[in-house]
């Protein structure tokens, strides 16, 4: 669980409910609108209480005794007068319910209020946190303190920093931080004297200890794949970038002194400097599957792609990032069939903007 402006947000890790969602019998998926400052929590409750009762009638018309569909609901029934639960709450919460399993969410997508009733669980909702994209690295970094971070559009988790040094006193030997003695040169440059740096000007130093710090976040990362963006001073960028050999440092530094920057402000304003480039990377992946599908290698048949989905074949599914543009009940349930099944069997989710209504295409395996 992270707090921060998002308001708690749970971890997002619905493989329960994938494996649940394939097996025999009733289950229920409710969403419920919920803000992150804490208003209004009464109103979530009611609203939560009265779609439990949908949830019930509509179990007793599926077949369930009263017994039974109670059962399912008792532990979201609970949560409607858990005052502690609803002070926390971010922009949405989800919860799946079936005979024996619960799971609430509270995650940082806004949803509409919804009951669904049925033999699989409804998450198309999700689409956009289950992006396999969409995804970008955060390095915010200052002489005192250094943060790595990974955000989607919607959500912001702290990565451990491994090897990259959480300090500029890590790069630069403490003692020698201490034993330097500084002089005022010509030209505006400082010259230092200590051990082991006679003549060792601060731009030299800085130019140090920011080469060390982007060989080793090269090395933490890894090869590429998501965008690498850069929040400091703005002078530290050049240096940065140029002895960094990660693949996809962002052409733009978030200039400023990052210390007392929040991870949300941070996730705001990485996507607010991506958008551009990230709507043409998106326009060329869907070029690029489209090309798949007229070569016979993926559908936008949304009944197809559920079948091909559900014995194991779709390597890609490709969804509206607001997923209200599904308006067809029947285009609706067939791709919520295909979005578990390729997740069942570990295939790729993209959650892109620029769809038409009711638009849905994937790319297969085989």
């Amino acid at each position: 669980m992270t707090s921060n402006p998002q308001g708690t947000v749970d971890p997002l890790d619905f493989s329960d409910v994938f494996t649940r969602g394939s097996e025999d019998g009733l289950k229920v998926t409710i969403t419920v609108p919920t803000s992150p400052v804490g208003i209004d929590s009464d109103t979530y409750a009611l609203i939560l209480r009265a779609e439990i009762k949908k949830a019930h009638h509509e179990l007793v018309d599926g077949g369930l005794s009263d017994h039974d569909a109670e059962a399912i609901l008792a532990p979201a029934s609970e949560l409607v007068n858990d005052s502690s639960f609803w002070r926390l709450q971010s922009r949405g919460l989800i919860i799946f319910a079936a005979e024996g399993f619960h799971k609430a969410v509270r995650i940082p997508i806004e949803v509409a209020e919804d009951v669904y009733v049925g033999d699989q669980f409804k998450v198309l909702p999700l689409a956009p946190v289950l992006d396999a994209n969409g995804r970008a690295f955060i390095l915010a970094l200052s002489k005192n303190k250094t943060r790595l971070y990974e955000a989607t559009r919607n959500a912001i988790v702290e990565l451990p920093l491994g090897k990259i040094p959480e300090t500029f006193e890590d790069v630069i030997d403490e003692e020698f931080q201490q034993s330097l003695q500084q002089r005022s040169i010509g030209g505006g440059d400082s010259a230092f004297y200590g051990t082991g740096s006679a003549g060792e000007s601060e731009s030299k130093v800085n130019e140090r200890w920011l080469k060390a710090v982007a060989k080793l976040v090269a090395e933490e990362l890894g090869t590429g794949g998501q965008p690498l963006v850069l929040a400091s001073v703005a002078e530290y960028f050049s240096a940065f970038k140029d002895n960094c050999p990660y693949q996809d440092v962002h052409e733009n530094v978030l200039a400023g002194n990052p210390e007392h920057t929040k991870p949300e402000e941070l996730r705001s304003a990485v996507w607010r400097e991506l958008e551009g480039s990230e709507r043409s990377r998106e326009a060329e992946e869907r070029d690029n599957a489209m090309t798949e599908v007229f070569n016979g290698r993926g559908s936008t048949d949304p009944a197809e792609i559920a079948n091909v989905a559900e014995v194991g074949r779709v390597d890609t599914i490709y969804l509206p990032r607001d997923v209200t543009q599904l308006k067809a009940q029947e285009v609706r349930v067939f791709a919520n069939r295909a979005l578990l099944a390729t997740l069942r069997d570990s295939g790729t989710i993209r959650a892109l903007d620029e769809f038409s209504d009711d638009e849905v295409f994937a790319t297969y395996r085989y």
